[in-house]
Order: structure tokens, then sequence, then C-alpha cells
């Protein structure tokens, strides 16, 4: 995927609230679009180069 996932940004900010997540990735110098909703949508390209590596996406887990 080429942008993160609403877990990712929240594990990424540490807040839940998109007015919070924007705050945080202000402070963090990570650029982001805003959606009508005011929820933040960060390309993982733009995490990965503002912290200098990849990150690992979870592997699925089967559910039974």
């Amino acid at each position: 995927m080429l942008t993160l996932t609403a877990e990712e940004l929240r594990e990424l900010t540490k807040r839940k609230h998109a007015d919070a997540q924007r705050a945080v990735l202000d402070a963090l110098g990570i650029h982001y679009r805003t959606l009508p909703s005011g929820k933040p949508v960060v390309l993982r390209s733009t995490v990965e180069a503002a912290l200098g590596g990849t990150m690992r996406t979870p592997e699925p887990q089967l559910r039974l």
C-alpha cells in the first residue's frame, strides 16, 4: 500500500484523533495531506525518508 493504514498512523503518532495526529506529524516534519474529514493521509515513502529507514509491514495472521 502506498499510504499508511489507520493503525500504522496511530502507531507512529501514538495518537487516536486526527488533530493530534496532524500535530505529531508536523512536529516530526512529516509531510501529509488532509482529507475533508480532517484525517491525515501519509505516503509510506515520506515516512521512510523522514525517519531514515523502512517501515515493517506486519505479516498477516491466520485467524481460526
